[in-house]
């Protein structure tokens, strides 16, 4: 008899303890589950320059033509990159746009004051390069210049498909401008 009691008393504790509860393993899953489910996805944006850059050249031709070119970034206007996400991350990477201010004068006059962008390209060409492109860089071609006539080399890309398109300014003395391409790749 004592051995059955001890039976029925082991069976009623058995019984008592088995109320359903989780374990703590399961526990722990729904508490990253329900996290999860909760949780917004971070969002990582990168720009390329990270900030504010500009390049300032000056340059003297035959001690009398003096040409001042500023190459800089624009804070506020930016090329969509790419684009892509997971559970928990969704990363964008830009490329910021850049323009040119050309100045170009003698001890005497200026001869000519310009703003260089891909916008301005974009409105004479129906390419659809220019969708997305960017000014690369603007600088002075120094074999090709004479103080009669400056040759600036203008190079634009479209970061997406690494197209380019490189362009020749030529600028009389008397401020007349001409403008030819040189060179692209698709």
């Amino acid at each position: 008899m004592k051995h059955i009691l001890l039976l029925v008393a082991l069976m009623s504790i058995a019984f008592v303890s088995c109320d359903g509860r989780k374990t703590k393993k399961e526990a722990l899953e729904q508490a990253v589950a329900e996290f999860n489910l909760k949780a917004t996805p971070i969002q990582v944006v990168t720009y390329n320059p990270e900030s504010y850059v500009e390049i300032v050249t000056d340059t003297i031709i035959a001690n009398f033509v003096k040409v001042r070119i500023k190459n800089y970034a624009l804070m506020d206007d930016q090329i969509l990159i790419s684009k892509t996400s997971s559970d928990h991350t969704k990363s964008i990477n830009y490329q910021r746009v850049f323009e040119s201010e050309v100045t170009i004068s003698t001890a005497t006059k200026d001869i000519l004051n310009t703003h260089i962008s891909a916008k301005q390209f974009q409105g004479l060409d129906t390419d659809p390069f220019w969708k997305n492109a960017t000014l690369q860089h603007a600088w002075v071609n120094q074999e090709l210049s004479s103080s009669d006539d400056i040759k600036l080399d203008i190079s634009f890309i479209n970061p997406n498909t690494t197209a380019y398109k490189l362009f020749r300014m030529s600028i009389a003395i008397d401020g007349q401008q001409t403008l030819n391409l040189i060179e692209e790749r698709s």
